[in-house]
């Protein structure tokens, strides 16, 4: 029987040497360090969350039950559980930054470059049909929603609203 938690060494947010090899390798491949960093981020990311958490439930914890060894263990699991979620990318929050960085760092296209790719500017006053009005003979017939439904006039459409008063 197999477990699907990744034992391998995590790297997280406090380890100091792991932070220097991480400096390391965003100088070698950036691509990767930069994946790397977006994980630990959500890692801290979802161990906060975790925390807070578990501040929330506070008030309803039983008193038999609160030590300082259960706070630090707690702590200590949250570390281990966020971790592994940021792993396995259970949010996705490092694949959002990691997008999100990637398009910062892109070159902005040239306007030439934009043109090309649309195929034609657009006209700045382009030509604009123009709207038929309503004749005089239209106006004096009132407008209607459908031909043979001419509206209301006013008085006869104030009628209900006014308690058979005109």
């Amino acid at each position: 029987m197999s477990s699907s938690v990744d034992t391998s060494t995590p790297r997280s947010y406090t380890d100091f040497t792991g932070l220097g090899e991480l400096r390391g390798k965003a100088q070698k491949d950036q691509n990767s360090a930069l994946k790397e960093s977006a994980q630990q981020f959500e890692g801290l990311f979802i161990q906060m969350m975790l925390k807070s958490m578990r501040e929330a439930n506070e008030p309803m914890k039983d008193e038999e039950n609160k030590s300082h060894a259960m706070e630090t263990f707690e702590g200590m699991f949250d570390k281990e559980v966020s971790l592994q979620m940021s792993k396995r990318g259970a949010l996705g929050v490092a694949d959002f930054m990691e997008r999100a960085v990637k398009q910062q760092q892109m070159p902005a296209p040239s306007t030439d470059a934009l043109l090309k790719a649309r195929g034609q500017g657009i006209p700045l006053n382009p030509k604009q049909q123009a709207i038929p009005l309503p004749t005089a003979a239209e106006l004096s017939k009132g407008f209607a929603l459908e031909k043979n439904l001419p509206l209301k006039s006013l008085q006869e459409f104030k009628a209900p609203f006014s308690g058979g008063r005109k």
